[in-house]
């Protein structure tokens, strides 16, 4: 590959085919050679502070070499009052699975807290026709209580990746998920297929693969029924992650919420009914720790005495879980690296609805909506 660099560069909107067309000619060199643009979608990423956007324009080739696209980055940055939308070019090189190179377009588009509204008709206008267009919503507003800008972005995309990691007021926003995923997903009103993925919910993979493992068989020897409470331990920002594996998990053992109450910023709790009691669970928050889920204890009735499931973060590398009082080694799981950058993109090439993860929202309303009557 060439070793010529470009920098990025502020033209005029009507001037970016132009200048995404020079700077790859900047980077074939002087010999000619045919390059390779590395484009399966339109990826539009939104985000509403400066922070967030230096943040996102490192993460972008990460992203793009799992899933290439062209990337048009929209900043609506609330602290300025500009009305001026600035669009700078960008063509990247970019490494293809380890094996060879091509280069990733990205165009950033800039504009003021009182011209949000321009950025979707600018976007429209630099999407290639012909290709599925994904909307990355990396704002810290839920896309429940995000207004007309999301709808506006969304109109023509056929897949909106959000992330529920730090959500604040937690319920409110739970409760309105469930509701805005059906809507969002609802195709026979626009005759279009579009669907709606939380990367929290895949964060959330080998947890649930741990817990099914843990469990397997234990439904034949009645020991769902003998769960008297889940407790969960999380990191800060992580309630809603816990939640959406205890709402998966609540579900699978088949047990209905009947109440709960909370505890800002320290404890949710929430009682269930199944066939032979009332069985409680408990998410609670530690202080200090990472921003993930970081231990489950599962207490039970088994062979005439009560035991404990635990399951926990070893050495931050591996899930291990084991029965207390049972003389055996803990089994283990490895968690490979997750950065957020290559969740996005994986989840981008994942176009199917996940029918699991729609259950479990809809078990995370009825959760929700318990805490806040």
């Amino acid at each position: 590959m060439t070793e010529t660099q470009v920098h990025p560069r502020s033209v005029p909107l009507r001037e970016v085919e132009r200048e995404l067309l020079r700077q790859m000619k900047q980077l074939q060199g002087a010999d000619e050679r045919p390059i390779q643009r590395a484009r399966m979608a339109n990826l539009v990423i939104y985000c509403a502070r400066q922070e967030r956007a230096v943040q996102l324009y490192d993460e972008i080739p990460e992203v793009a070499a799992v899933h290439p696209a062209r990337v048009l980055l929209l900043l609506a940055d609330e602290e300025s009052p500009s009305t001026e939308l600035k669009a700078t070019v960008l063509v990247r090189p970019l490494r293809i699975d380890g094996r060879g190179f091509g280069f990733c377009e990205q165009v950033t588009l800039e504009v003021g807290r009182g011209a949000v509204h321009h950025l979707p008709f600018a976007a429209r206008a630099l999407l290639i026709g012909d290709l599925p267009t994904n909307l990355w919503w990396a704002a810290p507003i839920p896309p429940p209580f995000a207004g007309p800008i999301l709808h506006d972005l969304s109109e023509c995309v056929q897949q909106i990746v959000y992330d529920s990691l730090g959500w604040t007021d937690p319920a409110r926003a739970v409760a309105a998920a469930a509701t805005w995923l059906d809507r969002v997903e609802r195709a026979e009103r626009s005759g279009r297929w579009r669907v709606a993925s939380d990367v929290n919910w895949r964060r959330l993979k080998y947890w649930r693969r741990m817990l099914t493992q843990a469990l397997e068989g234990a439904e034949d020897r009645g020991l769902f029924d003998s769960i008297g409470e889940i407790r969960v331990e999380h990191g800060p920002h992580a309630v809603v992650q816990a939640w959406m594996l205890m709402s998966w998990l609540t579900g699978q053992l088949g047990w209905k919420v009947r109440g709960g109450k909370v505890e800002p910023g320290v404890e949710m709790a929430w009682s269930c009914h199944n066939a032979t009691g009332e069985p409680l669970v408990r998410i609670v928050r530690r202080e200090e720790g990472p921003h993930e889920i970081q231990r489950i204890r599962m207490g039970f009735h088994i062979d005439g005495r009560d035991s404990l499931l635990d399951l926990f973060v070893q050495d931050g590398r591996r899930l291990a879980a084991r029965v207390e009082g049972v003389e055996e080694a803990a089994r283990t799981m490895t968690i490979p690296p997750q950065p957020p950058a290559e969740l996005v993109g994986r989840q981008l090439s994942d176009r199917e609805r996940d029918p699991v993860f729609r259950a479990s929202m809809g078990v995370a309303q009825v959760m929700a909506r318990s805490l806040l009557e």
